[in-house]
């Protein structure tokens, strides 16, 4: 009767832990997140909040690019390349694709993994053309009342 009690709660603490609704506060402060990284700071090139939202000791693993370590590195990739480059690039979010899965130390809410598909398009001859897509997985710290972006894959991307 204990192992079953015990499995039984296993399996109710997955449900209960398990991806969060659209409508949950955490998702709507996922995509305020990913609004603030991608919308404001790679496509308006705004990188004004990358200081207030990006761990110090960031990583940031892509298929192609390989590995950007630290915040500094990586804000400056995106001023270099994605806003300094001769071509404007312009990332969207695959509606629907955003999952949210939040992490827990002793019910304590202490990160969540945001997962998704990207979309992205290049300025080029005065239009945008259709690039690739591609997969994400980012984690995010809570670091004090403050989220910070801290581990993030960038991969499959394909035409």
């Amino acid at each position: 009767m204990r192992k079953i009690r015990i499995l039984l709660l296993l399996i109710l603490s997955q449900i209960a832990y398990s991806q969060v609704k659209n409508t949950d506060e955490l998702y709507k402060t996922a995509k305020k997140l990913d609004s603030l990284i991608f919308d404001i700071g790679f496509n308006k090139c705004d990188l004004s909040h990358y200081d207030s939202i990006i761990s110090n000791d960031l990583e940031f693993y892509h298929d192609k690019g390989g590995i950007t370590s630290g915040k500094e590195a990586f804000i400056a990739s995106i001023k270099n390349n994605i806003c300094g480059g001769p071509n404007k690039v312009k990332r969207e979010l695959v509606p629907n694709s955003m999952k949210v899965y939040p992490l827990y130390n002793d019910n304590v809410l202490y990160a969540f993994v945001q997962e998704g598909e990207n979309d992205f398009s290049e300025f080029y001859k005065g239009k945008w053309n259709k690039g690739s897509r591609a997969k994400f997985t980012i984690l995010w710290i809570l670091d004090g009342k403050d989220w910070k972006m801290k581990r993030v894959l960038s991969y499959d991307h394909h035409l």
